[in-house]
């Protein structure tokens, strides 16, 4: 076991938005928040029932997860996960680091009943990593842009 993981807090708040920042750049996201904007992001989420954790190599922070665990929608007593972000940093990718945090996240949320993400369309290399974990399409959102 390589991969460790540890539960952020506030002191965390810039490591995160900066491995936040390439995230938005490598999905090829819309958004754009500066560090600032991210960082203030990050505390709001800390403060408001969302998790964050750290994921460690030999205490090296080499990437993150936030997610929050709650009730699945059409089944009162099972719980749900949803990851909002999962990242790992550039050059640590390839050598098993997201596969096996995927594995310590499964541990940590003990027994849910399914774990769930987006993926951007504009990200086609972070939906080969989700489909490799095992994760398979539910649902496909659409937009229109109206201007």
């Amino acid at each position: 076991m390589n991969v460790t993981i540890k539960s952020a807090s506030e002191f965390d708040a810039d490591v995160i938005a900066e491995m936040n920042f390439q995230l938005i750049q490598d999905e090829g996201s819309r958004n754009p928040m500066n560090l600032n904007q991210l960082r203030d992001r990050i505390l709001g989420w800390l403060r408001s029932g969302w998790s964050i954790d750290l994921l460690l190599v030999k205490e090296k922070v080499i990437g993150y997860a936030v997610y929050k665990i709650q009730p699945a929608p059409f089944e009162d007593t099972e719980m749900e996960v949803y990851i909002r972000q999962f990242f790992i940093n550039r050059n640590e990718r390839g050598n098993g680091y997201g596969r096996e945090g995927i594995e310590r996240l499964k541990e940590r949320f003990g027994n849910v009943a399914a774990m769930l993400i987006d993926v951007l369309e504009t990200n086609p290399e972070g939906r080969r990593f989700w489909e490799k974990v095992g994760f398979v399409p539910y649902y496909t959102n659409m937009r229109k842009s109206l201007q």
